[in-house]
């Protein structure tokens, strides 16, 4: 990704309404955070459930 993002957060949730929680209850209380971009991608391009250490 390029243009106006500051960082990139990679999140993984069980599904939307989870990922809406985790928004709202830990990313909307930051302060410092003016906007909050979300991207869901709309099919799998890799099936794996190990994630990088």
């Amino acid at each position: 990704m390029a243009g106006d993002c500051d960082f990139i957060l990679r999140v993984v949730a069980p599904d939307l309404d989870g990922y809406g929680r985790f928004q709202i209850e830990h990313l909307g209380r930051i302060e410092s955070g003016r906007n909050i971009k979300t991207e869901i991608p709309m099919q799998k391009i890799k099936q794996s459930s190990q994630m990088p250490v």
